[in-house]
């Protein structure tokens, strides 16, 4: 080929290296075709202005790295910018495309930034003395992995929980909030809204289910329960979704569609998002269908309905972090509860607990008392050589875990008898001893004792009590249960 060939294929190559990638294109996909006549226009793609927009939308959202963003609410915080640069409407999911591209091509920029999507799914972990499960969301699985630890040191303090156990309303908490979305909880645990108001917080996604309308006939009545806080978007739905989570509609119950027949009158604050709300911290709308109908059961006000009328809502991922926090804490402050205020249950429950702590308090003190000599034990022990074999050995035949089966090897080793443990107990809800033998007046002696000879069957017991009558030996509880360890012993060998 002559230079002079070579010069025009070179020239033709680049004149229409943008035609034969689109022809290339609507090859793949017919679609593409939509796209011919952008090819030689002045319009600007998102991608083109992603890199400028996107970092002053996380920080806009975040304030300035403060708290915690979701992914809406940086699209919330991008939408406009990215429609004034470009003239078209950006959507959601194009947003988050170019949010991860431009994280993981700039991470030298995003490498501290904390952007959160909502929970799908559960992690769960086995054989743990609590039951485990970690919502698969960015934040959770973050801390999961930092939290885990395989080198636990043998000098940590063991001592008896403080808390008194209860999780009930006037005792743990003294109003719940419900919001309609859940991408809001890394923001309200950062801030410990919920553990300085002493507030419980329900979320759903969207409408209600009946669950949620249970706990709040409850735990939220007059007379009597806690007061509800409702927050939800403001659109037709949102007030739709506050009037459902406490009553049943007429159509419902002309349909037989009732999901929830409530017991109760729910005592109820609709915190909103409201018209005055958004137009105070000039929150963006987006177009939406115009609904037909709206309830005037639904409490909006004139201005509200004439807004929704018009084709318009506004979502609560339009406040920015900071804008959500302030919000909230003026409309619980507004509702009476002060963050400088603890709650007091009442006095019966605060007599329980004080008997309660008494256990607590003399327990821990024992354990401090002999918490540097044991551990000193423990340092200069010797590990049995065979302890892998010997482990083995104790579990073969079993479910328990590991770390039960060792535990009952050390004691065997130790020459301490061990009371078996129930299921329940090693999975953490057996209930709380403690506090029953505080209530009750019943000694930890006579406790360990009655608890011990339940954990067994009737057939176990049964023969425990014939060897000890076959050997002339005296039936008492404490024999009894010396025969059943023995018994189990054997069983296990």
């Amino acid at each position: 080929m002559s230079s002079i060939q070579g010069d025009l294929v070179k020239c033709l190559t680049g004149v229409t290296k943008e035609f034969t990638k689109q022809r290339k294109a609507e090859e793949r996909n017919s679609r593409a075709f939509a796209n011919r006549r952008y090819m030689y226009s002045d319009r600007v793609n998102f991608t083109d202005v992603a890199g400028r927009i996107l970092p002053a939308a996380y920080r806009k959202a975040s304030g300035d790295g403060q708290y915690p963003a979701s992914k809406r609410q940086v699209y919330y915080a991008a939408r406009e910018e990215f429609r004034i640069a470009t003239g078209r409407e950006i959507k959601q999911q194009r947003c988050n495309t170019l949010l991860l591209q431009y994280m993981n091509t700039h991470p030298s920029i995003t490498s501290s930034w904390r952007v959160t999507a909502d929970p799908r799914g559960t992690l769960l972990i086995p054989n743990t003395h609590e039951e485990t499960r970690i919502p698969c969301g960015t934040l959770d699985i973050d801390r999961h992995l930092e939290s885990m630890n395989d080198d636990e040191p043998i000098d940590r303090m063991l001592t008896v929980p403080w808390q008194w156990p209860s999780v009930a309303a006037g005792q743990r908490f003294r109003a719940v909030l419900y919001i309609e979305k859940e991408g809001f909880e890394p923001l309200l645990r950062q801030t410990r809204i919920a553990e300085r108001f002493e507030i419980a917080v329900l979320s759903c996604k969207g409408q209600s289910v009946a669950a949620a309308r249970k706990y709040v006939d409850h735990v939220c009545h007059v007379n009597g329960g806690v007061p509800l806080f409702v927050v939800h978007d403001f659109d037709v739905f949102g007030f739709f979704i506050a009037a459902r989570l406490t009553s049943v509609s007429q159509d419902a119950c002309d349909d037989d569609r009732v999901a929830y027949h409530f017991r109760n009158e729910i005592n109820v604050t609709d915190f909103g998002l409201r018209l005055e709300d958004a137009r105070k911290y000039g929150l963006t709308d987006e177009v939406c269908k115009r609904p037909k109908y709206i309830d005037p059961d639904l409490g909006c006000t004139k201005d509200e309905r004439e807004f929704l009328y018009s084709g318009r809502r506004i979502e609560l991922n339009a406040f920015t972090a900071p804008q959500f926090v302030e919000w909230l804490e003026g409309k619980l402050r507004e509702a009476g509860l002060d963050d400088l205020e603890r709650m007091i249950p009442t006095d019966g429950v605060l007599e329980k607990a004080y008997r309660r702590s008494i256990v607590t308090v003399r327990i821990n003190k024992a354990v401090r008392d002999i918490h540097a000599t044991l551990v000193k034990e423990a340092t200069d022990a010797t590990v049995p050589k065979r302890l892998r074999s010997q482990l083995s050995a104790s579990m073969k035949g079993s479910h328990e875990p590991w770390d039960i089966a060792l535990h009952r090897l050390t004691a065997d080793h130790l020459g301490v008898e061990l009371p078996e443990q129930s299921d329940s107990q090693r999975q953490g809800d057996g209930g709380d001893t403690l506090a029953m033998m505080a209530r009750l007046g019943i000694t930890a002696d006579t406790a360990r004792r009655a608890l011990e000879l339940a954990r067994y069957s009737e057939a176990e017991f049964s023969k425990a009590v014939e060897e000890l009558i076959a050997k002339g030996e005296e039936v008492t509880c404490d024999d009894v249960a010396k025969q059943l360890r023995r018994n189990r012993r054997k069983k296990r060998t």
